[in-house]
């Protein structure tokens, strides 16, 4: 199975910080041929095994660099590692899945969501392989069997690509801890709708001419800048499917290494293959700049 990002379909959501805005548009996530006759996309197969504490209570962001944010809310350890055709290198940090398992009387049939957080290097025994935390693995249980649907350690699963929804939870921005005057990187967490990004620039305060960041490693975007290359920060965002969002002041004046910003307010914008530029407390198209706001985590970053 490949992935075909061209088709339309399902949803792009995405929201922003600073700017704080998210843009609903169609674009799908696999070739029509997977298409059920509902126009829905259909399960595929994939392995599923699951990995660290059985609650989830030691999961960790990996190889995509999250950190131990993925404990909490709204991830809340509902998360997954994936072998290279759903890691992708790091692009697929973020994506959403729905995934379920029919093996009776351990299974209940119910599809739950997971976020790909990691890479499982030594996962590739299957096209498509699912290494999950042990709470979403317990997730695909019949009640009272969560346990020992854990004790069979491996077990045939589906799952289908699904849109990304966070509900209240803002895009974060987590400023690497190694930030300087010449090197700026960031992990970007909680996408909503296509969940993972294609590229991402980056401009200096009061600046319209955008830099493109690398994609180091997972979910990590770095940049090479000068001195003279000051906040607020403004990010231009890309997905997947090509939509395009203009974050301004999403990192603001003064902003600290290794602390994590989120937005303040959420707007919403309906529209398709264009860029889109929506500032809070403003109607598109004015001037108005709102910097982000800093909110203290709950919980340590790694």
């Amino acid at each position: 199975m490949t992935f075909n990002l061209e088709n339309p379909s399902l949803v792009f959501l995405f929201v922003t910080l600073g700017s704080s805005l998210f843009v609903i548009t169609h674009s799908s996530f696999l070739s029509l041929e997977l298409l059920d006759i509902h126009g829905k996309v259909r399960f595929e197969p994939a392995l599923g095994t699951w990995y660290g504490d059985p609650k989830g209570t030691e999961s960790t962001g990996g190889a995509c660099g999250w950190g131990n944010v993925v404990q909490s809310p709204p991830l809340s350890s509902m998360i997954a590692a994936g072998n290279a055709r759903i890691y992708l290198q790091g692009k697929g940090c973020g994506n959403c899945y729905q995934i379920k398992c029919s093996q009776r009387p351990y299974c209940s049939g119910h599809p739950v969501i997971v976020t790909i957080t990691d890479e499982c290097p030594g996962c590739n025994d299957a096209p498509f392989h699912f290494d999950l935390s042990g709470t979403a693995f317990g997730a695909m249980s019949s009640p009272g069997q969560a346990d020992n649907l854990r004790n069979l350690g491996r077990v045939n699963i589906q799952y289908r690509r699904v849109p990304c929804n966070y509900r209240s939870t803002k895009i974060a921005f987590k400023i690497d801890a190694g930030t300087n005057p010449n090197w700026f990187a960031t992990v970007i967490e909680f996408e909503d709708g296509d969940g993972g990004l294609r590229s991402v620039e980056i401009a200096a305060s009061h600046s319209q001419q955008f830099v493109l960041m690398k994609n180091i490693w997972g979910a990590v975007w770095q940049a090479d800048i000068n001195p003279s290359f000051h906040a607020p920060f403004s990010f231009k965002l890309t997905s997947p499917t090509n939509k395009v969002i203009i974050a301004r002041n999403a990192v603001p004046k003064g902003f600290v290494p290794g602390k994590t910003y989120f937005s303040n307010t959420i707007a919403c914008l309906r529209g398709e293959n264009s860029t889109t530029e929506l500032r809070p407390h403003s109607k598109p198209g004015t001037e108005t700049e709102v910097d982000a706001e800093y909110v203290p985590t709950r919980m340590n970053h790694g």
